[in-house]
């Protein structure tokens, strides 16, 4: 109220210049305002302990206890050494002398066969000096030479065979052939002398029943 008698009272030229103060300085604050953006609004971040109550996702395979995954472990595979039996056998028969020589083709089965049982009940096993000979008694003891590089090794007969082809003597498992250097080509011409003959297995006698 005082300042708009003040304003009455002031000469012409004066209050014309505090109109166009107002004027003006009212069309700038309005020009300011429309140029402001508005606020935003801002959500509140989520708390720490809600976070936390969010879990990650767990890696495949994982287990559901948390616990960490257990180690496989693969047990090493270690295959039998029967190179004492023969040696065992080198030992004993290495200066007994010869009770039958024979003359002919060995060849030697392998791994394919492992596991089965050969005729004299025993389960073959290609680590170890075994051999198949057609009618010699099981449990003979053979030494057995090649006769291009003169390479010996004893071997008990264990097994019947081979078959089908005449002139074989011998099958040999898979360590004698080894020993003999015969692997790659499979057969060998071999001389095989007998140090040691097996007990020949009785024959069953059936009962004939009487009438």
């Amino acid at each position: 109220m005082t300042l708009g008698l003040e304003l009455m009272r002031a000469p012409r030229p004066e209050r014309l210049w505090v109109l166009r103060f107002v004027h003006w300085g009212g069309i700038a604050l309005a020009l300011v305002d429309c140029r402001s953006p508005p606020p935003i609004t801002r959500t509140a971040a989520d708390p720490p302990a809600s976070r936390a109550l969010v879990p990650d996702d767990e890696p495949e395979g994982a287990p559901a206890n948390g616990e960490a995954p257990a180690e496989e472990t693969q047990k090493p595979t270690t295959r039998a050494d029967y190179s004492a039996e023969e040696r065992d056998l080198a030992a004993r028969y290495g200066r007994r002398r010869s009770e039958g020589v024979l003359h002919g083709e060995a060849s030697y089965y392998g791994s394919s066969f492992a596991g089965r049982k050969t005729a004299s009940g025993e389960v073959f096993e290609p680590a170890r000096f075994t051999a198949a000979h057609r009618t010699l008694p099981f449990g003979t003891v053979l030494r057995v030479t090649r006769t291009d590089t003169r390479a010996v090794v004893y071997v008990r007969v264990t097994d019947r065979g081979p078959y089908g082809k005449r002139g074989r003597i011998l099958d040999l498992s898979t360590a004698a052939a080894k020993e003999l250097g015969m692997l790659s080509r499979g057969v060998a011409d071999v001389r095989a002398d007998i140090v040691e003959r097996g007990v020949p297995r009785a024959k069953k006698r059936s009962a004939k029943r009487s009438r």
